[in-house]
Formats: C-alpha cells, sequence, structure tokens
C-alpha cells in the first residue's frame, strides 16, 4: 500500500514538472504583441496565445 502511495506521488509530481517546463518555454508574455487581456492576449494570434501552440511563434517579438 505505502508502495503505491508512494509511486502515484512519483507520478504525479513527475507530470507536474513536465507540464510546467512545457508551459515556461511558451513566450507569449514576453511578446509586444500580448495584450495581457483575457479578451485579446495577442493582437496576431489571438487563437494560440497562450498555449502550446505558441512555442515557437514565428511572429514573435520582444518587448
Amino acid at each position: 500500500m505505502i508502495i503505491l502511495v508512494f509511486l502515484n506521488l512519483w507520478t504525479a509530481t513527475k507530470e507536474t514538472v513536465q507540464t510546467a517546463q512545457k508551459m515556461h518555454k511558451i513566450p507569449c508574455h514576453n511578446c509586444q504583441f500580448f495584450t495581457n487581456n483575457y479578451r485579446l492576449k495577442c493582437t496576431v494570434n489571438p487563437y494560440i496565445a497562450n498555449t502550446e501552440e505558441a512555442i515557437g511563434c514565428k511572429d514573435y517579438q520582444s518587448h
């Protein structure tokens, strides 16, 4: 029983770290086109802003 709990905690922690690493690769918050408005997050690519699809965005321009 203790081994199962440990394995579940290990798996959950591993998945959380992987998700966090993936989310940190999204460049939107440093882009000049990012508005930080929940209605229109990006003026160039509003449908992919703050999603995994924005990783490697061709329109990205830093401030």
